[in-house]
């Protein structure tokens, strides 16, 4: 089924219009008929089924029936130090897919980007949002995750909450200190996990984790690229939670 997203502040009746960008995009690209079932999410946990009733400008749909989706008991947050080209893209994707549900981009000392490659971070974000927008359409996902503002290592570190279990993951941890061995706090507060970037990171900010009272683990034996080892390990922690 066809998904569309709407603005969560928008106010969903029997009728409902999509909007001109969305019409265009269900008639031109999708070639939808009238009598089409489709589907509406606004990222914060309401999913309208509907049909489409009449084209135009502005497409009408008729609203079948609405639901609300609660979000996890225990949400799952991501760090991620900045990867250079489409890496930081395709985290995005896949964290929105596993029900991440917020993601935090940050620089740290190895981050291999220059400075005038970092100003242009923020430029990204319209693109990045769309990305969220679009993985959420694809699977189905009721709450959109929520991107944060780029940070340096040492704000990420200070804007940590105290109720939440702050994980770093780091390749050089003795690989017997593991989510095998180390439980998770589930508790309402949730879980950040913390990746670096592809060069690791240094001593001195792993130190710098752990004074602020974050578990330093390792993924084991296995040496991972840096987007695998995001991966796998918020899937893992979803499995974990039974968020999936």
């Amino acid at each position: 089924m066809r998904r569309f997203f709407i603005d969560p502040e928008t106010a969903v009746k029997e009728t409902f219009f999509l909007s001109e960008q969305e019409s265009h995009h269900l008639q031109r690209v999708l070639r939808l008929a009238v009598g089409s079932p489709l589907q509406l999410l606004d990222g914060r946990g309401n999913v309208h089924d509907a049909e489409i009733t009449e084209l135009g400008k502005l497409v009408q749909l008729t609203i079948l029936a609405s639901q609300y989706v609660e979000q996890d008991a225990i949400p799952l947050r991501v760090c991620q130090s900045l990867l250079k080209g489409q890496k930081m893209e395709l985290l995005i994707q896949k964290c929105t897919e596993l029900g991440v549900s917020e993601f935090t981009p940050f620089y740290s000392e190895r981050s291999q980007l220059k400075k005038k490659e970092l100003s242009k971070i923020t430029k990204k974000y319209d693109r990045w949002q769309r990305i969220i927008e679009e993985a959420c359409k694809q699977c189905g996902t009721p709450w959109a995750m929520t991107l944060k503002p780029l940070l340096s290592f040492e704000e990420m570190l200070e804007e940590s909450e105290q109720d939440v279990q702050n994980i770093l993951f780091w390749e050089e941890e003795n690989s017997r200190n593991t989510l095998h061995t180390s439980p998770l706090q589930k508790t309402p507060g949730g879980i950040e996990l913390v990746f670096g970037p592809e060069g690791g990171f240094p001593r001195e900010e792993v130190d710098a984790a752990a004074d602020a009272a974050f578990q330093v683990l390792s993924l084991g034996p296995r040496i991972l690229k840096a987007e695998t080892a995001n991966i796998a390990a918020v899937a893992i922690v979803q499995h974990l939670l039974h968020n999936m």
